[in-house]
């Protein structure tokens, strides 16, 4: 069974036609041993470091090179063209230009953000830069290959990268993956990221979770863990230091923490729900899809994106969708045993 955490009673605040819920004072004391505190105005950015991901991952071909030409409009303005092919012609090795470093960007956008075909990515992206070292001779200063290989590329990738740089020492080649894009989008003010992503939850959402929302994701979760057939494992004692220990970035600790100020109220739901096994459902969920991506050799930060998608599905996440989501992330990753913890720092 999952860590049941002791049950306190509910204290409503006035003035909000659902009630919302202060952080219990037996956890206070627990969150506040991390490290790193995020005020609420800094939730907006950190959820959208997510959806960037998220957005970047579920596009492909044509919508992931679009997505791509609308952030550059947005952070380059008119410096930045975009480029479509054009009959025979072809788009020459070139899906977007910086008029004024003469950067040639080539775009390549795997089905769900992942590439079981490396010889073909190899293959294009030395096909790709030929072309335009060849179409674009005069006007090619720099060559970046654009990618949403979130997890990571794989390394004969970097080899046939190294090699092309070698061989064009006159030419600046690049990547671009998720770190790249985030550099670009982050430039921008608050109201054009929401253009390009959608609305993040504001402090106002953060103090008013919806109740039907939680509804909706717990029912969701439990039917999507009736169809798995992974078997129970057993739940471990909880590390106090457990962001910090698995080495989560800092928008992961935004992310989580403010969803802690809403875990009481998911707690509060599980235990009056139908199903009294729905928590251990829920707990069960996250555990195999942690072991599965752990196998997987991915890190924290790609850990915690993978499971969030879990959690809020595919599509544009509404910010009411968002506080729900991530108080559930944040009450299941402090009450069973998803990430790493050692023996001599857990709970009492």
């Amino acid at each position: 069974m999952y860590q049941l955490l002791p049950r306190l009673p509910l204290r409503p605040r006035i003035g909000y036609d659902q009630p919302t819920y202060r952080m219990r004072p037996d956890l206070r004391k627990w969150r506040a041993r991390t490290i790193w505190y995020s005020p609420m105005t800094s939730h907006p950015r950190a959820w959208w470091r997510v959806a960037l991901e998220l957005r970047i991952r579920r596009s492909n071909g044509d919508s992931f090179q679009d997505f791509f030409s609308k952030m550059m409009e947005k952070t380059r303005g008119s410096d930045f063209v975009r480029v479509r092919a054009f009959g025979a012609l072809g788009d020459m090795g070139c899906d977007g230009y910086v008029i004024s470093s003469g950067e040639v960007f080539q775009c390549y956008g795997a089905v769900n953000g992942e590439s079981n075909k490396a010889a073909y990515v190899v293959k294009k992206m030395e096909q790709d830069f030929a072309t335009a070292k060849t179409k674009l001779d005069g006007v090619m200063k720099s060559w970046t290959f654009v990618h949403n290989l979130t997890d990571g590329l794989p390394v004969t990738i970097l080899q046939s990268y190294t090699k092309l740089s070698q061989e064009n020492p006159g030419i600046d080649i690049k990547l671009m993956g998720l770190e790249g894009f985030a550099g670009e989008l982050f430039k921008l003010n608050d109201d054009s990221i929401g253009e390009l992503l959608g609305l993040a939850a504001q402090a106002e959402d953060l103090i008013a979770l919806q109740p039907m929302e939680l509804r909706n994701l717990v029912s969701d979760l439990v039917q999507l863990n009736s169809q798995l057939t992974a078997p129970a494992t057993q739940i471990k004692p909880v590390p106090v230091d457990k962001l910090e220990l698995n080495k989560l970035p800092i928008h992961w600790h935004q992310l989580i923490q403010t969803g802690w100020q809403n875990s009481y109220a998911v707690q509060e739901y599980l235990s009056r729900y139908h199903d009294p096994l729905a928590g251990d459902s829920i707990a069960q969920l996250f555990r195999n899809h942690y072991a599965q991506l752990k196998a997987q050799n991915l890190c924290a930060d790609d850990i915690m994106s993978h499971l969030c998608e879990v959690v809020v599905g595919g599509g544009p996440v509404a910010p009411s969708r968002q506080v729900a989501a991530f108080a559930i992330i944040a009450y299941f990753f402090e009450s069973c045993d998803i990430f790493e913890d050692h023996a001599s720092k857990v709970a009492p």
